[in-house]
């Protein structure tokens, strides 16, 4: 039985089928990181080669993984895709699409633009570095004639950001709001709802694996702020750093200040 799926193609709507996707070159996809995020990005770019390839227009090939330490077992994943030289993987000259999911600033932003510099589209949720040098990775993009997506970095179950970029492009927002960080919002209701203490709430938060087992980036307000940052940048046209939001952490915050606000 073959699919079909409708894609925009040089400004106008075609359909592809399965048998249209797979008789086109693959696109070269390499993954940056191959932790828990990473290892499930490989996994939905094998497991789901055909539907993908239809949505897409093309097969989408996995031809490398750069890890930290190629010793590592990890489970459903090609050890012959497995290299720790990054930098050389991604400035192979034939590679489509890097997916980022190594997170923090250095050595990302060195490979992603090493990747752009060699021609490739980057995919990355790293809030962090978009939020701290967001418009240097956007001139790259630029210049070299490639996509930088970030979607999952803010809001990630909610279609958010590519509105903002392309549906809203044309009106004037005034102002954004809105709950950006889970484990806050968790906490935060705890207290109120049943009038917890907070070292209380955050250890339940983190049993239930709601919050890292080191917390400070969402409870000093770390992601919020990052966040922020990336949200205002597309909302109001221009460029707005983690530098530029004010942050206060709600570690020193009780049930009673809670009850009182």
């Amino acid at each position: 039985m073959t699919s079909s799926r409708s894609t925009l193609e040089s400004g106008r709507l075609s359909i592809v089928t399965d048998s249209d996707a797979s008789a086109r070159p693959p696109l070269k996809v390499v993954l940056l990181g191959a932790g828990t995020v990473g290892l499930e990005v490989a996994r939905l770019l094998v497991g789901s080669a055909g539907d993908l390839a239809a949505r897409v227009g093309a097969p989408l090939e996995l031809v490398g993984v750069a890890v930290r330490d190629t010793a590592k077992p990890r489970e459903g994943l090609d050890p012959a895709l497995v290299t720790a030289d990054a930098l050389s993987l991604v400035s192979r000259g034939d590679i489509d699409i890097v997916i980022e999911v190594m997170g923090g600033i250095e050595p990302a932003r060195e490979l992603i633009l090493a990747a752009m510099r060699s021609g490739a589209s980057v995919v990355t949720a790293n809030k962090a570095l978009l939020a701290e040098d967001g418009g240097t990775l956007h001139e790259a993009a630029e210049l070299h004639g490639v996509d930088l997506y970030y979607e999952a970095s803010v809001a990630g179950a909610i279609p958010l950001l590519r509105p903002l970029r392309e549906s809203l492009v044309g009106d004037n927002i005034r102002r954004v709001l809105g709950i950006v960080n889970g484990t806050t919002n968790f906490i935060l209701t705890k207290m109120d709802e049943e009038s917890a203490d907070y070292a209380e709430v955050l250890a339940e938060a983190q049993a239930l694996g709601y919050a890292e087992a080191d917390p400070t980036a969402d409870v000093e307000g770390f992601d919020s702020a990052a966040k922020a940052a990336i949200l205002a940048s597309l909302a109001f046209h221009t460029r707005v750093t983690i530098a530029d939001v004010y942050r206060e952490g709600m570690s020193g915050v009780t049930a009673a200040d809670v009850e009182a606000a």
